[in-house]
């Protein structure tokens, strides 16, 4: 069961303290849509009511008096009486709608109640009634019965230069009480003729819960571009015909078993000429389309749709197409896709147009808000072929992109999708899952072949957050990267919960306007390093926590060797620890090894601090035991103590170690 129930208002006054009172009832809702079991009974309706209620507190018993009900047009009472029995509720009840002509039942119609209603003209005899008599308790319903009947009407609108006439229709739902599989829906016949064509469809249904027991046909043809001269489309431009002849009854338990000759499904639904103009979106149309109904399969020719410049050509074969009609089970098919030219961001700007707060109470599901989310469904399982030329999604471009997509259980499977993109190529393998719609996950592996730096800075907003530094490289890199995250309602990363791990490389790459390299080339005295160029470069790293840690790595900036171990935060704060190996030519002390750094603060507003007594240390530790004597005379320390090595390996160091430290402020300030 499902209701949508929107802008609801009620007064309600009596004396509820005593045994018996008169209840005076006042209520409407704007918009009411309730189904059952997958079948509509009513779609935005606009439901208003005012009753006399007889309320026997004492034995929770209540009877209608006086009363109106007002279903869009639909006026009429009820008469009978409800009562409270915990769990149960028994009942007995009748519409009454003495009154109601075809045109009030047209009001059921939402696109016709809420076009030009009131100057709508109608012709013809209907009637509508309605019963419900017994216990409704969990899966037990009382009796009702609920009749529809309209005999040679028509209806048209004055301003129009034509109508639809000859309207028949016999619909009946009804169960007589107990088991709600037990309901039938016989709908026999539902005809008109729009613009001198004749449409009929007839459908009955029985045992709808435990085994569908179906018998469909539809036979006409409807000429699209006619629909203007019997109803006020606006500016809507709509052409194209459908013409269906098709037939099918049997059960579903016949396809479950697969026992397809016991089955009777034949026929076509075609669709030529189709073309949609709506303000403010983009023109769709479909030239050709073919459904062929067989028991086993529904097949679909290969069809071209065209929306706005985007174009996608489908073939595809569907399986247990009956029973995802009538109860919602796993559609199969296979699909082959392609494409010349497909922009996502148009279908993703519609969605987020379209989306809305709005919470929906149903007894069986849990609401969610409209969002930009494209859900997957979890009733279908396809296996997909596709060939896109050209798609866009956000800033990216992916050129000739192939591979297998298999839809499953509210997940996209992606098997050797391979795409030219951001300069190079991607091979993607991994999932897209909405199994929660709420928080959407995607888990994928990729591997890069010559992507650009600057272009992945550039398409890429979770590389902009994660390695600014991008921006600033010249070249291009290879490599493979492991990532899972969820996905927030624009269907981009939430970094905060990305986690994974990969190892990028390059051959030739240069750099230039890097602060945190400017401030390292300003500690070691070395404008040239600020602009670089660096070759057979290694980076691993990991993504945890929001950061982007990388393990130790080499960068051979000229004669000088960075190392570089660290991360990068979200929040673009960065925190590194550095060792820059030092040449010859820095000086005098050429013994020097490698000078400590620690590179904080962020990305763009670097502090990068030196450790020079570390670096004196290391001078002296590089010292050799044979040239201890020869540094002792040039340091002026008394000849008479070389005799002892050690005492004068000790004084050396101490002296050295000050003398180093003296240089290196000089050198470094």
């Amino acid at each position: 069961m499902y209701a949508d129930i929107r802008d609801f208002n009620a007064v309600c006054a009596g004396d509820l303290g005593s045994d018996r009172t008169t209840l005076k009832l006042e209520a409407e809702t704007k918009s009411l849509t309730y189904k059952m079991n997958g079948i509509p009974f009513l779609a935005n309706a606009n439901i208003s009511a005012t009753m006399d209620v007889d309320a026997d507190l004492a034995n929770n018993k209540y009877t209608l008096k006086d009363n109106t009900i007002r279903l869009n047009a639909i006026q009429a009472g009820i008469d009978g009486w409800v009562a409270l029995k915990d769990p149960a509720i028994d009942m007995d009840l009748k519409l009454n709608t003495n009154d109601i002509g075809f045109k009030e039942i047209l009001s059921l119609i939402p696109a016709i109640y809420a076009t030009e209603f009131s100057s709508l003209k109608t012709d013809g005899t209907a009637t509508l009634t309605a019963t419900a008599k017994g216990i409704l308790q969990g899966d037990t319903v009382p009796a009702f019965n609920i009749d529809m009947q309209v005999k040679n009407a028509m209806f048209r609108y004055p301003a129009l230069p034509a109508g639809v006439d000859q309207i028949n229709i016999s619909a009946n739902v009804q169960n007589p009480g107990g088991n709600i599989d037990l309901t039938t829906v016989n709908i026999n016949p539902f005809s008109f003729r729009l613009a001198g064509n004749p449409f009929s469809l007839t459908a009955n249904v029985k045992t709808p819960i435990s085994d569908p027991d179906f018998k469909a046909e539809a036979k006409g043809i409807l000429n699209l571009g006619m629909i203007k001269q019997v109803y006020p489309l606006g500016d809507m431009e709509l052409n194209g015909t459908i013409d269906a002849d098709m037939q099918m009854s049997g059960r579903l338990s016949y396809i479950e078993k697969e026992e397809y000759e016991r089955m009777q499904a034949s026929g076509t639904i075609g669709l030529t000429g189709m073309k949609l103009k709506m303000k403010d979106m983009p023109d769709v149309e479909i030239k050709k389309s073919l459904f062929t109904f067989t028991p086993k399969y529904l097949q679909l020719s290969e069809t071209t749709v065209n929306i706005g410049k985007n174009d996608i050509t489908a073939d595809s074969r569907f399986e247990n197409y009956i029973g995802y009609a009538l109860k919602g089970t796993t559609l199969k098919g296979n699909l082959n896709i392609r494409s010349n030219y497909f922009n996502l961001n148009d279908f993703m700007a519609a969605s987020a147009d379209e989306a809305t707060a709005s919470e929906t109470a149903s007894t069986d599901s849990v609401a969610t808000a409209a969002t930009g989310i494209m859900e997957v469904p979890r009733n279908i399982d396809f296996q997909m072929d596709a060939n896109l030329k050209q798609v866009l999604f956000d800033k990216m471009s992916f050129n000739n992109m192939n591979g297998k997509l298999v839809v499953k259980d509210g997940k996209v499977d992606m098997k050797n999708l391979s795409m030219n993109t951001m300069g190079g190529n991607v091979v993607m393998n991994g999932y897209y899952s909405t199994a929660n719609v709420k928080k959407p996950e995607m888990k994928a592996g990729f591997k890069l072949s010559n992507i650009g730096f600057a272009q992945a800075y550039k398409e890429l907003d979770m590389v902009q957050k994660m390695a600014p530094i991008f921006e600033n490289l010249k070249g291009n890199f290879s490599g493979s990267i492991n990532v899972l995250t969820d996905l927030d309602a624009t269907m981009s990363p939430v970094l905060n919960t990305m986690q994974g791990d990969g190892s990028l490389s390059t051959r030739d790459l240069s750099l230039s306007g890097v602060k945190a390299i400017d401030e390292i080339a300003d500690a070691v005295k070395q404008p040239s390093l600020k602009d670089m160029k660096v070759k057979d470069m290694t980076l691993d790293f990991t993504i945890k926590d929001g950061r982007v840690e990388t393990k130790p790595f080499d960068i051979k900036m000229g004669d000088y060797t960075l190392n570089l171990s660290g991360s990068t935060g979200l929040d673009q704060t960065i925190d590194y620890s550095g060792k820059v190996k030092l040449p010859a030519s820095v000086g005098n002390i050429s013994k020097l090894m490698t000078l400590d750094l620690k590179i904080g603060g962020s990305f763009t507003s670097p502090k990068v601090s030196v450790d020079t007594k570390s670096m004196a240390n290391q001078a002296v530790e590089a010292v050799a035991d044979e040239a201890i004597s020869k540094l002792g005379q040039k340091l002026g320390l008394d000849s008479a103590a070389t005799a002892n090595k050690d005492s004068i390996k000790q004084k050396v160091t101490e002296k050295a170690a000050e003398k180093a430290l003296d240089f290196l402020k000089k050198k470094l300030k």
